[in-house]
C-alpha cells in the first residue's frame, strides 16, 4: 500500500490543503501547528476512526460547531490499482467510502493495514492495560477477519452486564451475559495470545535493531487458568459487591520485560521509547506477513525521548524499511536532516 495524496477540509484546527506524498515524508513545524492532526486526518480517511480509538470518527473532530469535515485519501496497492479511500462528517452522516462505496470500518481494517505509532507509545509499559490492550486490538483487526465482530460483541455484554450490576437487578439477570461474554471473550483472548506470540519471533529477528536490550512480551488473558465462564460463575458475588465485573478479558494486559527485568518498573525513558518502537516495528513486521501488503507508518515525534546514537540508529532501520512512512517532528530536531524525505508544513486554520 502507498499513498499517492491527502486532502482534508473542517478537520480540527487544521486549515483545508491537500498534498501529493512520497515515500518519506516528514511532517515539520512548531507545537500546536497541527503536525498530529495530519497524521489523524490521514489515519480518518483511511480506517474511519479517531486515533486511538475504535469508535466511529464524528462531529468532536470538526473544526467548529457545525460537525463537518472531510478527509480523503487516494493510494495505490501491491497490483497498481489506485483506490480512494475517504471519511465524511455532515449533519446525521458519519460514512467511511472506498471509491465512493460505503464499507465498514472492519472492512477498512483488513482492506488497509496502517501501523500508528502515536506519542503515547514511548510509554508502552508504563501507560494503562487499556493502551496496551488497544494496540494489541488494532492490530489483530488487520489480519484477523472474526475479530471485530466479537471484540464488539463482547464490550456490548461486559458494558450491560455492568449495568445490571450497579442497577441492582437480580443474579439470574446478571449471570444471563455471562455465555456471550464467555463464548467471545474466549476467542478475542485467543485471537490476541496467538499475535502476541507471532510477534514474539518477530521482536527476535529484529535482534537488537532498534532497541539494545532483550525485550519479551505475554499477553496475560485477564482472569487466570480456569474457564471464563467458571471463572465469572464463581466470582458473582464479588462483582455485584464491587459494582462491576472485576475479571475477564476487559482487563487483559500486555506484560513487556526488557532483559527479564519489568519494563514498567526498571526501564529509562529512553529504553522504554527503543523497546516500544521495536515492539511497534515488529507489529509492521508481522501485519505484512499475515496480510501480505506493507503497512503504512504513521509515527508521532519521532525522535522524542531517544539520544543521538539511539537515533541514527532507528533511522537507519527506518531507511532499509520498504514501508511509507509519515513522521512528525520538531523545527529543531535532527531527524529531518539524518532523514531524506519530502518536507510537509501543515498550517493552522485562521479564524
Amino acid at each position: 500500500m502507498k499513498l499517492l495524496s491527502h486532502k482534508h477540509t473542517g478537520f480540527r484546527g487544521l486549515a483545508d490543503n491537500q498534498y501529493t506524498l512520497s515515500d518519506l515524508n516528514l511532517v515539520v513545524g512548531d507545537n500546536g501547528i497541527g503536525k498530529t492532526s495530519l497524521l489523524e486526518a490521514v489515519y480518518v480517511s483511511l480506517l474511519g476512526t479517531p486515533l486511538n480509538s475504535f469508535n466511529k470518527a464524528g462531529k468532536e473532530l470538526s473544526r467548529d460547531a457545525s460537525g463537518e469535515f472531510a478527509v480523503e485519501s487516494t493510494l495505490v496497492n501491491g497490483s497498481g490499482r489506485e483506490l480512494k479511500l475517504g471519511f465524511l462528517s455532515k449533519k446525521n452522516i458519519k460514512k467511511l467510502t472506498a471509491n465512493d462505496e460505503k464499507i465498514t470500518t472492519r472492512e477498512a481494517f483488513l482492506g488497509t493495514p496502517v501501523c500508528l505509532i502515536d506519542s503515547n507509545v514511548e510509554k508502552i509499559s508504563s501507560e494503562s492495560p487499556d493502551y496496551r490492550r488497544r494496540l494489541v486490538d488494532r492490530s489483530v483487526f488487520h489480519v484477523e477477519q472474526k475479530h471485530a465482530e466479537s471484540y464488539k460483541r463482547l464490550q456490548k455484554a461486559i458494558k450491560q452486564r455492568n449495568r445490571s450490576i450497579k442497577n441492582g437487578e437480580s443474579e439470574k439477570t446478571i449471570t444471563s451475559w455471562d455465555g456471550i461474554i464467555s463464548e467471545e471473550g474466549e476467542r478475542v483472548t485467543k485471537h490476541r495470545n496467538t499475535f502476541t506470540a507471532e510477534l514474539q519471533e518477530e521482536l527476535k529477528a529484529l535482534n537488537k535493531q532498534i532497541s539494545t536490550k532483550i525485550i519479551k512480551i505475554e499477553f496475560k488473558n485477564g482472569w487466570g487458568g480456569e474457564r471464563l465462564f467458571d471463572y465469572l460463575e464463581k466470582n458473582i458475588r464479588r462483582d455485584m459487591a464491587a459494582k462491576r465485573t472485576m475479571g475477564g478479558p476487559h482487563r487483559g494486559d500486555l506484560l513487556v520485560t526488557l532483559d527479564g527485568k519489568l519494563a514498567k518498573e526498571y526501564s529509562s525513558k529512553g529504553e522504554e521509547k527503543q523497546m516500544s518502537l521495536a515492539v511497534s516495528f515488529a507489529i509492521s513486521r508481522l501485519i505484512e506477513k499475515k496480510c501480505g501488503a506493507r503497512p503504512i507508518l504513521l509515527i508521532d515525534e519521532l525522535e522524542s525521548g531517544l539520544d543521538e546514537t539511539a537515533l541514527y540508529r532507528i533511522a537507519d532501520h527506518i531507511k532499509n524499511l520498504k514501508n511509507q512512512s509519515l513522521i512528525t517532528t520538531l523545527k529543531h530536531h535532527k531527524i529531518k536532516d539524518v532523514l531524506r524525505g519530502k518536507t510537509i508544513h501543515p498550517n493552522q486554520h485562521n479564524y
